[in-house]
C-alpha cells in the first residue's frame, strides 16, 4: 500500500467565482486580495476560538467563532470549510456539543492545509482577479 502523498492543489482550492463576486462588488480585486490574505491569517486563531467555545460548552462563543469562520469562508470561497461550519453551527444550535466537537477535527485538518497553501491559494487569487483573465462562455 502506498502512503498519501497529501492533498492535491483542488482538494484546497479556492471557488472562484466567489472572491471574484467580492472583487466586483468592491470596484477592485485589491481588497478581495487584503481579505483573503487577512483570512488565511486569521485561520489559526479562528479555529482555537471554535475549539475554546466546544470545550467549554459556551453556545454564545461557539457560534460567534463558527459563524465568523463561516461567513468569511464563503465570502473568499472556502466551500470545504463553509460546508463543515455550517454541519458544525447546527450541531451547536441544536445543543450537541458533542457532535460538534467529534466534527472539529475534520475541520481542523481542512483549515490547517488551507493555511499550509496560503501563499498558493493567494497567487491563484491574484491571477484569477488579474484584469483580462476571466473568461466568459
Amino acid at each position: 500500500m502506498s502512503e498519501d502523498p497529501g492533498p492535491t492543489p483542488q482538494a484546497i482550492a479556492l471557488e472562484p467565482c466567489r472572491l471574484q463576486a467580492l472583487a466586483d462588488e468592491l470596484g477592485d480585486s485589491t481588497p478581495a486580495l487584503r481579505f483573503l490574505s487577512t483570512y488565511l491569517s486569521m485561520l489559526p486563531e479562528r479555529v482555537h476560538s471554535i475549539s475554546s467555545g466546544l470545550c467549554g460548552h459556551d453556545v454564545n462563543a461557539s457560534m460567534d467563532a463558527i459563524l465568523s469562520l463561516k461567513i468569511s469562508s464563503a465570502m473568499v470561497g472556502a466551500l470545504e470549510t463553509e460546508d463543515q461550519c455550517r454541519a458544525i453551527e447546527l450541531m451547536i444550535r441544536e445543543d450537541h456539543f458533542d457532535s460538534a466537537a467529534l466534527a472539529f477535527p475534520a475541520l481542523q485538518k481542512t483549515t490547517d492545509r488551507c493555511y499550509a497553501a496560503g501563499p498558493q491559494l493567494l497567487g491563484q487569487a491574484r491571477e484569477s482577479l488579474r484584469p483580462g483573465s476571466r473568461t466568459h462562455p
